[in-house]
Order: structure tokens, then C-alpha cells, then sequence
């Protein structure tokens, strides 16, 4: 249930998400202008609480790209980031399962994503990135 605003001094950091929180919580991204190959990985320990909890890229500017692969039983697919208008990734109130990894990499100005859930409707994409 904490915020945290991440540095580029910060790459190789891992967050440990504990979940159940009850409060809407925010982890700002850094600005990625020419700074390939920084890297985070996120690690949801329970399910989320009652409010969501917002990874942001810097508002407007840089983007996610890539996939998180929900792995929830006969329904397998993909969380999808287009690259060029989802600045926010979200693990939704009340979702997420215990063992979901995120990971996120600087390259080429976007932010790569890349993971797996149990629970496909636990994370989504978001345009309303709040790290300005």
C-alpha cells in the first residue's frame, strides 16, 4: 500500500508487492530518454487489496510495449501493450494471485514488458499514468 518513485540508480531493483493492502498505492517509472537496459521486476506475494496499485511510465511520454501471459486455466492469453498510448499498468483491486511476475526493461525509449499471471483479469492496461 506504499508509493514508490523509482531512479535510474535503482535499475536492477525488485518489488516486492505484498498485496492485500487497502489503500490505492503508485510506483512512478523513470523517464527512459536514452537510458536502454534499465530494468525492474515486480513480485505480487497475495492477491491485490481493495484499491488498485498503479505501475506508471512518465505520463504521456513513454510507453509500455510488449505482454504479461495469463497462464488461469483453459483461458490462457495475453495482456497486450501497444507502445504507443499505455503508459500505466495496473493490478486491479481484489486480483491478482500470489507468484505473478512482472518484469520491465528500457529499450529503445519504451518500456518492455514482459510476465506471467494467475489471474488474466488481475493486471490491465492504463492511459492514465499519474507520474508527471
Amino acid at each position: 500500500g506504499a508509493a514508490v518513485s523509482l531512479s535510474a540508480a535503482d535499475s536492477g531493483a525488485m518489488v516486492v508487492i505484498s498485496g492485500g493492502a487497502g489503500t490505492a498505492a503508485a510506483c512512478n517509472l523513470p523517464h527512459i530518454e536514452g537510458q536502454d537496459g534499465l530494468e525492474f521486476t515486480f513480485c505480487l506475494v497475495a492477491a491485490n487489496g481493495a484499491n488498485d496499485f498503479d505501475i506508471d511510465a512518465k505520463d504521456g511520454v513513454d510507453f509500455f510495449i510488449g505482454s504479461i501471459v495469463s497462464v488461469e486455466g483453459a483461458n490462457d492469453v495475453g495482456i497486450d501493450f501497444d507502445g504507443s498510448t499505455h503508459d500505466q499498468l495496473t493490478l486491479v483491486a481484489s486480483k491478482g494471485a500470489a507468484g505473478d511476475q512482472i518484469h520491465v526493461m528500457s529499450a529503445g525509449g519504451k518500456w518492455w514488458v514482459k510476465g506471467v499471471t494467475n489471474d488474466q483479469d488481475g493486471w490491465a492496461v492504463g492511459t492514465a499514468s499519474a507520474n508527471t
